[in-house]
């Protein structure tokens, strides 16, 4: 690379990062508040939040990275606009297509991280996190006793406690019922406790204080009672679910999975073939929209000094925005449901959006081919005034 080309590099980097940082940012903190919402009405750990975000990484920077991109490379050519650094390296000789070479040199790298996010981590971190969701749902990471509700936490065991403590795993007025198969019961009271479970979340381990036992026969006709002041307690806990395999969706599926998916079924031998084969051109068209990113992103950078259009950004933010939500809220869809095939339906998004961005960089760069040459005339003209003869004729 020569001087100009890392000019332009450094022109798109810093605004490149900040955008993607930003959006990265804002999208990350509106999910951390609604997983701490459903970890917290779950009573699990809080750690856990931290676990499931660093699975969502992957899906937002999928999302940030073509907007960070766009951003980056349209206000790195409207600063050079602005600042008539673009017309002098245009005087140079350096035209639109030899500015867009180092441009082009970051967004086929680019390009290749995005195919490796959406098409390998992705899939991975989505599975992870849901698999982590069902943990904490399922009771895998530690069994959730609400204060001051009957529990029911297996067929024959019925547990209630008053204040707990997250700190210390202490529980005030405890009170559980076991139930044999014979029609007898147990009935355990204690004014406090520790409460643990073992590491395998087999087996619930109460340390009571201060309480009392009743044993009631099934007939009902004979009670025993017992006061203690120390009582250890095991009890079983049923036998937490194992999560699914990867896979159940294309979402799940990574690249190669897909092709071999699709080399292997039919649209006959399983209902799966359209949701496939619409997740195998979404992966593809997904990194491919970075090689168009870059003549919408001047097009609507690339502005004059004089008429500076404001207008301009929003607009190719629009028209990112809209084409992403139309490619994967209605060109996937269709085609995942059978109804369109993906050549028309998502090919065919991303084909008029191809094409909307090549006319307006050509009328962008026209536009400001004509202000240059106005300008030029208008510094080149010499206004000269007539010499009057003696005598005020002229």
């Amino acid at each position: 690379m020569n001087l100009l080309d890392r000019y332009i590099l450094r022109a798109v980097a810093t605004p490149l990062l900040l955008a993607l940082g930003v959006a990265g940012m804002l999208l990350m903190i509106e999910q951390m508040l609604r997983l701490f919402d459903f970890v917290l009405a779950e009573q699990g750990p809080v750690d856990v939040v931290w676990r499931m975000l660093a699975n969502l990484v992957p899906h937002y920077l999928g999302l940030a990275l073509p907007l960070g991109t766009f951003l980056g490379i349209l206000l790195a050519f409207r600063n050079l606009s602005l600042s008539s650094e673009l017309d002098a390296l245009s005087s140079s000789g350096a035209s639109f297509g030899r500015l867009m070479r180092p441009i082009y040199v970051l967004v086929v790298f680019l390009m290749a991280v995005d195919f490796l996010l959406v098409s390998y981590v992705e899939p991975q971190a989505r599975y992870k996190y849901q698999q982590i969701r069902f943990d904490v749902t399922s009771g895998a990471l530690g069994i959730k006793i609400p204060a001051g509700e009957f529990v029911d936490i297996s067929d024959r065991v019925t547990i209630r406690l008053g204040a707990i403590s997250t700190e210390t795993r202490t529980a005030e007025d405890i009170f559980l019922e076991r139930r044999n198969r014979a029609g007898g019961k147990t009935t355990i009271t204690a004014r406090s406790g520790t409460i643990s479970t073992t590491p395998e979340i087999s087996t619930l381990l109460l340390k009571l204080e201060q309480g009392r036992q009743v044993i009631v026969d099934p007939l009902g006709d004979r009670i025993q009672a017992l006061d203690f002041d120390n009582f250890d307690l095991e009890v079983a806990l049923p036998a937490i679910g194992v999560f699914r395999e990867r896979g159940e969706t294309e979402r799940e599926a990574t690249f190669d999975e897909i092709v071999r998916f699709l080399q292997r079924e039919t649209p006959a031998s399983s209902p799966l073939y359209d949701e496939y084969r619409a997740g195998l051109h979404w992966r593809i068209i997904h990194p491919l929209t970075f090689l168009v990113m870059p003549i919408l992103a001047i097009a609507m950078g690339v502005t004059g000094r004089r008429r500076a259009s404001s207008l301009q950004p929003v607009i190719g933010i629009a028209i990112l925005i809209v084409y992403h939500e139309v490619l994967e809220e209605w060109g996937k869809v269709v085609a995942s449901e059978g109804q369109l095939s993906p050549y028309i339906s998502m090919w065919g998004v991303f084909g008029v959006f191809t094409i909307v961005s090549i006319v307006l960089y050509q009328g962008s760069i026209d536009k400001a081919r004509t202000a240059k040459v106005m300008a030029r005339r208008t510094q080149d003209t010499v206004r000269l005034a007539a010499a009057s003869k003696p005598g005020g004729g002229s």
